[in-house]
């Protein structure tokens, strides 16, 4: 049996109710026996919203899951619980209804624990990595209450534990920085760990919003990131939350950003082209082999194509030097990535600043800036 794992999709910003049927483009997505996503967003038709950067729709969406042929979703991000606690039991509801399965979050931890069974003898477990300064928010389950399964080493040797005797899992995890090539060392160190483990088969990672490298260890991989797959552009409203607005304030929005963060006007969100190149896997259960294939949405509407020419070209060998990264000591990686990351962190930012420079003219910035500085200190 050929299974197709993909990255991110979200159903909502442009693809609200959009058919979904010839969306991907792709001989590897569209031939595979059964297909697993990362799905970015809670499922609920209930009108609560969490006061913080939201994705979400209503149960419309289950519609265009089976249109795109979609079997089995991850649920264990950091987006779960934008509609609520209630919305995660709520989820799990409307995918059971529709027939199409998950994994990773539910109503207490032991749902949320429930392996997802690919076939008779191969599972598949979900986490989310919280409490890191990179990923907060996170709704963690417990005996009694809705979450995510916990991202941690005794958590995935307890989950592993439990397999009947013979049996063996694909961990799938949603952690690390977002838009950065390359994860923290600690990650690195922890798929090699669980790489060791006869009962892991492979590790799929998601949440960066990019591409990143394979690590190869004990002859197997680990993909750290597959990066965004049907991701749509959306509209925000201040400070942080996704908007659906009329024709007429679309028609009005004067800004776009290619970056995610607050804002003080309406604005319309887009990728750029690094956050929509993405990898699948074709993963055989005969063979335990795996195929990645790299493609591409596309910029104004979220079509994915298989990536080609000079793209691919770029991609194919950027991802052999990210393989390679990972293969350096430890303490050298660690030098590497401290300085790719507040490298990132500080170009980001900046460009937020003078994004928002742009929103609020120079004196409104300057007072807005001052306010923040006197709460912070």
């Amino acid at each position: 049996m050929k299974i197709c794992f993909a990255g991110d999709v979200f159903l909502g910003g442009d693809l609200l109710k959009k058919p979904c049927s010839n969306l991907v483009e792709s001989s590897v997505y569209n031939n595979a026996d059964m297909r697993v996503v990362n799905l970015e967003q809670p499922i609920s038709d209930n009108v609560h919203v969490e006061d913080k950067c939201t994705l979400y729709t209503g149960s419309y969406a289950l519609d265009q899951l089976k249109e795109l042929n979609i079997n089995t979703v991850n649920l264990a991000h950091n987006h779960i619980q934008d509609k609520g606690l209630a919305a995660i039991s709520e989820t799990a509801g409307h995918l059971e209804s529709a027939k199409i399965g998950h994994f990773g979050a539910g109503s207490d931890l032991a749902s949320a624990k429930q392996p997802y069974w690919l076939t008779e003898d191969l599972a598949i477990l979900g986490y989310c990595e919280f409490s890191k300064p990179y990923l907060k928010q996170i709704a963690v389950a417990d005996e009694k209450v809705p979450g995510v399964n916990p991202l941690r080493l005794e958590s995935i040797m307890y989950d592993l534990d439990r397999l009947p005797i013979g049996k063996k899992a694909i961990l799938y995890f949603h952690w690390g920085m977002e838009h950065v090539w390359l994860p923290p060392a600690d990650d690195i160190s922890l798929v090699k760990l669980l790489l060791e483990d006869n009962r892991v088969v492979t590790i799929i990672g998601m949440h960066a919003h990019r591409v990143q490298g394979v690590v190869n260890h004990a002859g197997k991989q680990a993909y750290m990131c597959l990066g965004n797959f049907i991701f749509p552009n959306f509209y925000i409203e201040p400070p942080v939350q996704i908007l659906y607005p009329t024709e007429e304030i679309k028609k009005n929005t004067k800004y776009i950003t290619r970056m995610y963060h607050a804002v003080y006007k309406i604005t319309y969100k887009k990728w750029r082209w690094v956050n929509r190149v993405s990898l699948i896997l074709e993963f055989c259960t005969n063979t335990s082999s795996i195929k990645p294939t790299f493609v591409v949405q596309d910029d104004n509407f979220p079509r994915v194509r298989e990536l080609k020419g000079i793209g691919l070209i770029f991609y194919s060998v950027f991802f052999n030097v990210l393989r390679f990264l990972y293969t350096l000591p430890k303490p050298i990686y660690s030098v590497i990535w401290k300085i790719h990351a507040f490298e990132v962190t500080t170009t980001w930012r900046l460009q937020i600043k003078w994004f928002q420079l742009r929103q609020l003219g120079i004196k409104d910035f300057l007072k807005k800036t001052v306010n923040y500085v006197q709460r912070k200190f």
